[in-house]
């Protein structure tokens, strides 16, 4: 998750319950406390909140383990006998990220609408426009072509949607992407030959046979000696070699359309068998 730098003034603890150092640390104010990377870090109640992992000017990130960091100015912390402490216990922490966690990702799902402008992680250049949210990834519009990153990439910072990349790793990301794109296009152009097997998404199943292909649409040829036009697009590169986006089941009810033959029952050996119809890969 990310590092909440407003932590402390949004908890619904109140800000003096953390800041304020506990009662049981001695002279907490001219101690000087250590909390350099890898300290442990105490509680109100003397146990173990979480382990420093970044300590960069007045901020200090403490690991509370389970995935879950939070982000502490250096004066919050008291001294104990054992190591450095705060005035909450690792409950109230805990659930005062959850609650934080929680806002900022109510905040994302609002800001991810196609169109939205994406900044970079400092907030000074603007890296693409939302094109698709969802659930686990999001697509962006760049000026180089689309490019799918994950969701948990992108945060609402104060200048706005922004992505963890900066403008120069983004670039490289991009770049990254297009690269693979053009690889696999030109995998695609080299086996889309007349006679090629043509296997379903998953490449358990042969769907039929390449006829011809243009820049636009590929004729495939099924078992049935029918033929079928599909969208070049939806050729891509399997482990098991050439393969189209479409289910074993899907194929066959695009080839009943096509003929005008009814389409089958599903066939339940097939590798068809979720509720949700596979995607293609992007």
């Amino acid at each position: 998750m990310r590092k909440f730098a407003g932590f402390i003034a949004t908890l619904s603890l109140g800000a003096a319950a953390i800041v304020a150092p506990p009662a049981m640390a001695q002279d907490a104010a001219a101690a000087t406390v250590d909390v350099s990377v890898g300290t442990k870090v105490f509680d109100s109640e003397g146990a173990e909140l979480g382990t420093v992992t970044s300590a960069q000017g007045a901020n200090v990130v403490v690991d509370l383990g389970a995935g879950k960091q939070v982000t502490l100015p250096s004066n919050a912390f008291g001294k104990l006998e054992q190591g450095p402490t705060i005035g909450a216990t690792k409950a109230q922490v805990v659930a005062a990220v959850d609650q934080a966690a929680a806002g900022s990702d109510a905040k994302l799902t609002a800001a991810l609408q196609p169109g939205a402008d994406v900044r970079s992680a400092h907030g000074a250049a603007i890296v693409g426009k939302v094109k698709l949210a969802e659930a686990d990834a999001v697509v962006l519009t760049t000026p180089t072509g689309d490019v799918k990153l994950p969701r948990k990439a992108f945060f609402v910072g104060q200048a706005g949607l922004a992505t963890s990349f900066t403008a120069e790793q983004f670039a490289a990301a991009t770049a990254e992407a297009n690269s693979a794109a053009v690889a696999n296009a030109a995998a695609v152009a080299s086996a889309l030959v007349p006679g090629a097997d043509v296997r379903s998404l998953k490449g358990t199943t042969v769907l039929g046979k390449v006829k011809s292909a243009s820049a636009e649409s590929v004729i495939v040829t099924a078992a049935t000696g029918d033929d079928v036009s599909l969208p070049r697009s939806a050729f891509l590169m399997s482990p098991a070699g050439l393969a189209a986006a479409y289910t074993a089941d899907q194929f066959a009810a695009a080839l009943a359309q096509a003929t005008g033959a009814p389409a089958p029952l599903p066939d339940a050996t097939a590798e068809a068998t979720s509720a949700a119809p596979d995607k293609p890969a992007s």
